[in-house]
């Protein structure tokens, strides 16, 4: 028997606690404060806080951990159907 599978949602891609603090914050910031991306770089730069790297924050930097975050829920959410095709026994 062969068994193939494949999904996106196989690929979790674990954060560190830091990384899932930052996303977190810049998660809030843009859909609960309405936040553009340079007000939320600006904020976040204000207060100390730095990518994980230890970078300056930029506008582009919190686009993209915001778009990978929003990326990586819709991973975790989304359920899998297995779906059996060709099947055979011989």
């Amino acid at each position: 028997m062969v068994v193939k599978l494949s999904s996106k949602a196989l690929f979790i891609g674990p954060y560190s606690s830091s990384q899932q603090r930052l996303f977190d914050r810049v998660f809030l910031l843009r859909e609960q404060d309405q936040l553009t991306f340079e007000a939320i770089a600006k904020l976040l730069t204000k207060s100390g806080t730095r990518s994980v790297n230890g970078c300056l924050l930029g506008a582009e930097h919190v686009y993209s951990i915001y778009k990978k975050g929003k990326a990586r829920m819709e991973r975790l959410r989304l359920k899998v159907e297995p779906e059996l095709l060709d099947l055979w026994f011989e």
